[in-house]
């Protein structure tokens, strides 16, 4: 085997040996060009000392395109190069007063927010841009880094949406961040948990803090829900937690929270072990809540926690969802309620 054979079967001879063929094909094209624009250059001249019909005539090009470049002919052959037809200023481009009013929002908002806290805060202000759009503009300018999305180990199956409020409300608990606690409950040693309540059809939430962790806080937090939801409810689905049913620990004793709805006429449906995303929408929230909430607060007793959430919850309510077609809980409940 010659010396050139044994470059061109290595890996780097190969490699160069595609360079070297890009690289001709690239020259070949420049050349094309070059040529095309020289011939362009001799027929305009020619038109100038005989005319351009007898151009027309002479070269079988149109009278038109003759016109155009004896137009721009500038007494050199670069100038009958093509140049792009990209318009210079997109008609639908945003403006400088919207590109200023999306800086103002992104820095105001989110960090804490994120995009949806941007829009909203741009919708109260008069945009009328559509959501993607705000995105692609924001990027555009150099407001946020696109980062590569990370493929999904798993498929979940997405359920039907329900069509009412109250046909099925999801409940969970989630345990207060110890780095959220300050003063006296953190001195003590003590823990805050937070019961969170989430209507499937609106998306609409009640949520309320405790000390302990028990069934009769679970009975606590439902007769408040029973009470703040404006719609009645058929049916709780939870996880398999004590606060919530003895199903796996005791066959004869029941648990509190199973007695309350028994005696309110809810169902009660339990989600299989180990599988927390049968209870993905509370579950979500859980996970929005610890960043527009938990990641900026802290707390030094449970009255504190419950002050700061009832804000925190009236946000959330009141916060457009892209699931919801860019409606809020409460927009949602209401055109549901005037049907």
């Amino acid at each position: 085997m010659t010396q050139k054979e044994r470059e061109v079967t290595s890996k780097y001879g190969i490699m160069n040996l595609l360079q070297n063929i890009y690289r001709k094909k690239e020259v070949l094209l420049m050349n094309m060009i070059t040529q095309e624009a020289k011939k362009k250059q001799a027929i305009v001249k020619y038109a100038e000392k005989n005319g351009k019909s007898q151009a027309s005539r002479m070269y079988g090009v149109s009278l038109s395109s003759i016109k155009r470049w004896c137009k721009k002919y500038d007494g050199t052959w670069q100038s009958m190069l093509e140049k792009s037809h990209r318009p210079h200023n997109h008609p639908k481009r945003h403006t400088q007063k919207e590109e200023k009013q999306i800086k103002n929002s992104f820095k105001k908002c989110y960090a804490r927010y994120g995009w949806d806290g941007v829009y909203d805060d741009l919708i109260r202000k008069g945009y009328t841009r559509s959501f993607s759009g705000m995105v692609y503009a924001a990027k555009r300018l150099g407001l946020k880094e696109q980062k590569a999305t990370k493929k999904k180990s798993r498929v979940h199956r997405r359920y039907p949406e329900l069509l009412e409020p109250g046909e099925k409300v999801q409940i969970d608990v989630k345990e207060v961040p110890y780095n959220c606690l300050r003063g006296k409950v953190l001195r003590d040693e003590k823990h805050l948990y937070q019961w969170t309540a989430i209507d499937e059809c609106t998306r609409m939430r009640f949520v309320f803090g405790f000390e302990e962790h028990t069934p009769e806080n679970s009975v606590r937090f439902l007769s408040m829900l029973i009470k703040v939801f404006p719609f009645k409810i058929k049916t709780i689905q939870t996880d398999n937690g004590t606060e919530f049913t003895y199903k796996f620990i005791s066959d004869d004793k029941i648990c509190p929270f199973d007695k309350a709805l028994t005696k309110l006429g809810i169902n009660h449906k339990l989600i299989p072990p180990r599988t927390p995303w049968h209870n993905g929408k509370v579950e979500r929230s859980h996970r929005n809540d610890q960043r527009y909430f938990y990641d900026w607060e802290t707390f030094k007793s449970v009255e504190e926690l419950n002050d700061k959430l009832a804000k925190h919850l009236i946000w959330s309510n009141n916060k457009s969802m892209r699931t919801l077609g860019r409606k809020s809980p409460v927009q949602l409940l209401q055109e549901k309620q005037a049907v």
